[in-house]
């Protein structure tokens, strides 16, 4: 009777034993989903007391296509713009103004942000 579980449990465990695991988490996906959280959103009373240069300019948009889809909204048009700086190597942004456009001939509704990518000179403590 042992043998026979042995046996048994051996041609199952060998029959998994081809099987492959495929997952979307791989390091790329991973860098690209934080990407954003590496530039700091700055106002224009912060970057006073700081050298910066700036590398360009960059806009993002959330676009509801569809009535049940989510509302376009300011948070992700400003994540979006994030990424886009982030794409410049930035590591701040300002952002100048967020315009709110009620249907157009894509989207139900859209928000589009504009700013200026930064890069930002942080200083060091000794």
């Amino acid at each position: 009777m042992n043998r026979l579980l042995i046996i048994v449990f051996i041609a199952l465990v060998s029959g998994c034993s081809n099987y492959e695991f495929h997952s979307n988490v791989d390091k790329e996906n991973f860098d690209n989903y934080f990407k954003p959280s590496h530039v700091i959103v700055y106002d224009k009373k912060q970057l006073l007391d700081l050298e910066y240069t700036v590398l360009g300019a960059v806009e993002g948009s959330s676009c509801q296509e569809a009535k049940i889809d989510v509302p376009a909204s300011e948070r992700e048009a400003r994540t979006k713009a994030r990424f886009n700086a982030a794409d410049m190597n930035a590591n701040g942004i300002i952002f100048h103004s967020c315009l709110n456009i009620e249907r157009d001939e894509t989207c139900v509704s859209n928000v589009i942000c504009y700013g200026r990518a930064l890069d930002v000179e942080i200083p060091v403590d000794e």
